[in-house]
């Protein structure tokens, strides 16, 4: 993260810009001041690099609605933390629809602004950091994720991207393996992308369908055929479930991916082609290779560069992210108006366990989107297994109820269930929790109770 640290207030009341300009210069902050909304436009006007905004909600003129609205508009990657005085549950969900990171209540606390702007100055460094990588490589809409573990995916995908190497993508069903090798794809500058599920052709029909076929060479074979190996030159080839490949085919497959070349079914001229093979598997790879499904040469061949997608459950920092993403593209899709998530269901979606992973996000949300009562997206829109919780590993505690929690409560819970698991140990804690150890580190100070787990 990068060291400078520039939070503009905006409080019509000079002594409590003072004090806040005191206490957060004191933690090494860099402050800047606006007694009003329109004062903050134009200081953001004049190219000021700000990373958070903390704004007073009642104000002459342009109000903090006003500003969020502005700022949202035309400076949206800065993080935006409302405070007032007149604090209660319908303006903060209200505000938080609207866009602002946090809501706080005045008087202010100290302890909790300092959290606060914390977390909103790394949620920056998180969007530029992700922005920055799309603008590298064009990675996809599709590819979501703030954790350190898709952070480090998206660094595989854009170094292996311009290469020809084979890549092995892992990972249980629902995780995204296909929407990973797209992301590869769109990264390399090729041209076509063609995907085909292994479990989904019949085996006396797989080598015809990859290689091809010679007419005359079966029966009802009438005309020459290019399989995809051909169909992909120049592109991507997407073998999903790589151990159902037919074992009399895997060789063929071995000599294609050592040389490019391969003979269609029935033909004895050999063919070569540059498509690049991408594979993927939701099985223990060295298990299907003891059950003789997979051959050992073949893995070794594709497993050049692996990328290994870890369940949603470990990751459940990107549920929100997520849940934005897959909400926006569910209702353009289906012609709906977009909702919003209250903070009661986002709780609960952060807190689950997620055996289908972002295949059963999405599909959640899409019935969510389409039987919502209201315009907002509330925990009893969701099935009962949410509301109740159904706890992720290291999420809840059992009996515990998602929608009384706050989001703050859901991570505190889930940082302590986590390091627990592991024994206290703080770096393998750090990995599962996809942080660096040292933001651990800070985030342990911040919770109550933890000291007794503390070597």
């Amino acid at each position: 993260m990068s060291d400078a640290r520039r939070i503009l207030i905006v409080d019509d009341d000079e002594s409590q810009l003072r004090l806040l300009r005191t206490v957060l210069e004191a933690d090494g902050w860099t402050v800047r001041e606006a007694s009003s909304g329109d004062g903050a436009v134009a200081l953001l006007e004049t190219g000021a690099e700000i990373d958070v905004i903390l704004s007073d909600l009642i104000m002459p003129g342009m109000d903090g609605r006003g500003l969020l609205a502005a700022a949202l508009e035309r400076w949206p990657e800065i993080p935006f933390i409302i405070m007032t005085a007149y604090a209660s549950v319908d303006s903060a969900v209200e505000l938080l629809h609207a866009g602002a990171f946090h809501y706080l209540a005045k008087p202010i606390k100290l302890p909790e602004l300092r959290i606060i702007v914390r977390r909103a100055i790394e949620s920056t460094e998180t969007r530029r950091e992700l922005v920055r990588l799309r603008r590298r490589v064009g990675l996809p809409s599709d590819v979501v994720g703030v954790s350190r573990q898709m952070r480090e995916i998206f660094e595989t995908a854009i170094r292996v991207a311009p290469t020809a190497t084979p890549v092995l993508i892992t990972g249980e069903t629902g995780t995204g393996k296909e929407v990973v090798a797209r992301a590869i794809h769109a990264a390399s500058g090729r041209t076509n992308f063609v995907a085909l599920n292994c479990a989904a052709i019949p085996p006396s029909l797989f080598e015809s369908e990859l290689f091809g076929f010679k007419r005359g060479a079966f029966t009802d074979a009438r005309r020459d055929h290019a399989g995809l190996a051909e169909v992909a030159a120049g592109g991507t080839i997407f073998l999903d479930e790589i151990p159902e490949v037919p074992l009399d085919t895997q060789p063929k497959l071995l000599r294609f991916l050592q040389d490019g070349e391969f003979r269609r079914l029935g033909d004895n001229q050999v063919r070569k082609s540059d498509a690049r093979v991408i594979a993927a598997t939701n099985r223990d790879p060295a298990g299907e290779i003891a059950a003789g499904r997979l051959r050992e040469d073949l893995f070794y061949r594709l497993n050049i560069v692996l990328i290994h997608i870890p369940p949603l459950r470990e990751r459940a920092v990107d549920v929100p992210a997520l849940a934005d993403h897959l909400l926006k593209r569910l209702a353009d899709r289906y012609q709906l108006e977009h909702a919003d998530l209250s903070p009661d269901a986002l709780a609960a979606l952060t807190a689950y366990h997620w055996p289908g992973n972002i295949r059963e996000l999405e599909n959640m949300l899409a019935r969510a989107l389409a039987l919502r009562a209201g315009k907002v997206i509330t925990v009893r829109d969701l099935p009962t297994t949410i509301g109740r919780g159904a706890p992720a590993a290291g999420g809840l505690e059992p009996g515990a109820e998602p929608a009384t929690l706050t989001l703050e409560e859901v991570e505190r819970r889930h940082i302590l269930r986590v390091l627990e698991g592991a024994r206290g140990n703080k770096l393998r804690a750090a990995q599962i929790l996809g942080i660096d150890r040292s933001t651990l580190h800070r985030k342990l100070k911040q919770l109550e109770g933890v000291a007794a787990l503390q070597p």
